[in-house]
C-alpha cells in the first residue's frame, strides 16, 4: 500500500456501496484533474468472496453512477438475466397457491429487473473502478476505527500471525495504521468498523434488526421446467406464521437458479436451524418439482438489515460517512438493497467531492451527504417502508394486509432486540434428517480460517453460557449457526472458528448478548464467487 499519509479518501469495504462511491468520486476528481487518492480496503482475499445476496436488481442506479455501462465491452450486462416471469405463492405443506398479479403489491413486483450475483458485481464494479485511478487492496481486514477527539482519523487493521493463543510467531505482522481525512464506512451489515461507529454514534429511534438469508446455487439439467428468465417468491410452508420471512428462486441464466429462504431473526424457536430450512424448503413438492435434477455448486448465508427508516444510524460524523448495509439502508417492502447501496455511494461521493474543493471533513460540511440522499430517492423509499418490518410483529397474517397501508400510519411502530423473542419452551421440533447437513453446507461455501490462529470469536463469560445451556439445554446458536461454529460438551461452549461464514447472526440472536465477533486474519472467511 502507498504511503498512508498521502491518502486522501479511505473507503472501508468493497461491497457495492464501497466501490460505487470510489468510482463516482473519483471521476469526479478526474473531470478536475485532481489527484487526491481513492483507496478502497476489504477483508476478502478477492474482490466479491465476501459478498452475497439474492439478488434481484433494479438497475437504473447503474444509469447515474456508470453513464453507458451497458454498451461497455465485457459489461456485467451479460452476467445478468432480466425476469420476465415474475410469481408469488403461498405455500400449503402440499400446495402452491399462486397469487393473482393485482393482489401483489407494486413494491414486490420485479419484472423488468435483473437477477444477479452480488459477487460478480462487485468484482465489475471493483475494474471500473481501478480504470478510474482508484487504489484497491483484497485482504486488508480493518479490525478499529482511529479516533481523536470524536473525529474518525482512520483505519487500524488487523494483526496476522499470532498463534491460538494469541502470541506473536515468527511470521507476526502488526496491523497497519491507515490515517485518512475522511473514512467511508462500507464493510456491510454488522461490520466490524460500522458496528464501532453506531456505537459511538447512536441515532435511530428504533434498534436495529436483521434477517438472516440463506441461499444456493443450484445447476439444473437442460429443458427443466424452471426456466431461465422467472422469479419466484414464497410465503408460508415451511416458516411458522409468527416467523417473518418466504423464500426465492431466481434464474441466473445457464440452467443456473438461485434457491434461498429469508427470516427474521426475531423468531421465538429457541431449536430453528435456518439451514435446515431452507432444505425442509426444497422438498416442498411444488420447490421440488422446479429444481428436480439439480446440483448444488455453492451455498452461503449473510445478516440484512432491515429495520428499515426508523432504525438508521448517525450517517455521519466529522471525518466519516456510512453507506450501503453498514448504515441499513435494506428496503424490505421491496426485499431490496443493492440500488440502494449503490446510491448511498453515490450520495456520499458528491458529499466528499464537495468537503474535499472546501478541504474541511466535518460532520457540518458532511451534512450534505444527507440532503443527496433525499434528493436521489434512497430517503423516500425507506420513509415509505418505514413501519414495514414492525406490522409482522404480529404475524404474516395480520401483518401482510397491514403492510399494504402501512406507510399511512402517522405514527412510529416500535421494535425490539432479535435476541429478546427466543422463548425458553418454544420449539420447531423440526427433523432434518436426510437433508443436507451443515458441514456440507459450509464446504460449498468455500469458507477458511487458518486453525492455529486465535478465535475471532468470543465468549465474553462462560458462566452465562453456562447458564444459558441450563435454561436452553441447546443453545440457540448452536442450532442457528449454518456453520457449526458452536457444539455443546461438558456443560460448555465449544467454539470452531474455521468454519465461520461472518454472517453475524450469532451475535444478534444470543440470548445473554454474550459473544463478541471480531475480523480474523486478513483474506479469511467465505470465497462466494458467483453469489
Amino acid at each position: 500500500m502507498r504511503e498512508t499519509e498521502n491518502i486522501k479518501v479511505l473507503i472501508a469495504g468493497a461491497g457495492p456501496a464501497g466501490l460505487a462511491c470510489a468510482i463516482r468520486l473519483k471521476r469526479k476528481l478526474n473531470s478536475l484533474a485532481r489527484n487526491e487518492s481513492v483507496v478502497v480496503i476489504d477483508k476478502a482475499s478477492k474482490l466479491g468472496y465476501h459478498n452475497l445476496s439474492g439478488a434481484v436488481f433494479e438497475t437504473a442506479c447503474l444509469d447515474e453512477l456508470i453513464p453507458g455501462w451497458q454498451e461497455e465491452n465485457n459489461s456485467i450486462l451479460s452476467q445478468m438475466v432480466k425476469i420476465e416471469k415474475d410469481e408469488l405463492y403461498h405455500l400449503t405443506s402440499k400446495h402452491a397457491i399462486r397469487f393473482p398479479s393485482f393482489l401483489v403489491p407494486k413494491s414486490m413486483r420485479h419484472q423488468g429487473d435483473y437477477s444477479i450475483s452480488a459477487s460478480k458485481l462487485v468484482a465489475w464494479l471493483g475494474a471500473v473502478a481501478e480504470k478510474e485511478g482508484v487504489e484497491i487492496y483484497p485482504g486488508y481486514a480493518g479490525n478499529r476505527l482511529v479516533m481523536d477527539q470524536g473525529r474518525v482519523r482512520g483505519v487500524k487493521l488487523a494483526d496476522s500471525g499470532r498463534n491460538s493463543d494469541g502470541k506473536p510467531k515468527e511470521n507476526y505482522l502488526e496491523g497497519e495504521t491507515i490515517h485518512a481525512p475522511i473514512t467511508v464506512l462500507s464493510d456491510g451489515s454488522r461490520g466490524v468498523l460500522s458496528r464501532q461507529f453506531t456505537d459511538m454514534f447512536p441515532n435511530g429511534s428504533n434498534p436495529q434488526v436483521y434477517s438472516v438469508g440463506v441461499k444456493q446455487l443450484v445447476q439444473l439439467p437442460k429443458n427443466n421446467p424452471f426456466g431461465n428468465d422467472r422469479a419466484v417468491h414464497t410465503l408460508g410452508y415451511p416458516l411458522k406464521s409468527d416467523v417473518f420471512g418466504g423464500g426465492f428462486l431466481y434464474s441466473m441464466g445457464n440452467d443456473l437458479v438461485a434457491v434461498g429462504m429469508i427470516l427474521g431473526l426475531d423468531w421465538k424457536y429457541k431449536d430453528l436451524n435456518p439451514q435446515g430450512e431452507l432444505e425442509v424448503f426444497k422438498s416442498h413438492p411444488f420447490i421440488a418439482s422446479l429444481l428436480d435434477g439439480g446440483t448444488v455448486l455453492s451455498a452461503g448465508v449473510k445478516t440484512i438489515p432491515e429495520g428499515g427508516f426508523y432504525s438508521l444510524p448517525r450517517l455521519f460524523q466529522d471525518g466519516a460517512v456510512l453507506i450501503g448495509d453498514a448504515a441499513g439502508f435494506v428496503n424490505m417492502e421491496k426485499i431490496k438493497g443493492l440500488h440502494n447501496a449503490v446510491r448511498s455511494g453515490i450520495a456520499s461521493a458528491d458529499a466528499i467531492f464537495e468537503a474535499i474543493l472546501e478541504d474541511d471533513f466535518s460532520a457540518e460540511t458532511l451534512q450534505k451527504y444527507s440532503q443527496n440522499l433525499a434528493a436521489n430517492r434512497v430517503m423516500k423509499e425507506m420513509y415509505h417502508a418505514r413501519n414495514f418490518r414492525q406490522v409482522f410483529r404480529w404475524g404474516t397474517y395480520l401483518g401482510a394486509p397491514l403492510s399494504r397501508i402501512q406507510h399511512l400510519l402517522p405514527f412510529k411502530l416500535g421494535l425490539e432486540q432479535d435476541f429478546v423473542s427466543t422463548k425458553d419452551r418454544a420449539e420447531l421440533k423440526r427433523n432434518y434428517e436426510g437433508m443436507m447437513d451443515k458441514a456440507t453446507f459450509t464446504g460449498l461455501s468455500g469458507t477458511t480460517h487458518r486453525e492455529d490462529e486465535p478465535s475471532h470469536i468470543r465468549i465474553r463469560d462462560p458462566k452465562i453460557c453456562k447458564k444459558c445451556i441450563g435454561r436452553y439445554d441447546t443453545p440457540p446458536c448452536v442450532h442457528l449457526c449454518p456453520g457449526q461454529v458452536y457444539r455443546v460438551k461438558d456443560e460448555q461452549i465449544i467454539l470452531s472458528a474455521s468454519n465461520c461464514m461472518h454472517d453475524g447472526s450469532c451475535v444478534v440472536k444470543c440470548p445473554y448478548q454474550n459473544i463478541s465477533w471480531e475480523v480474523p486474519e486478513s483474506g479469511e472467511g467465505p470465497q462466494y464467487k458467483q453469489m
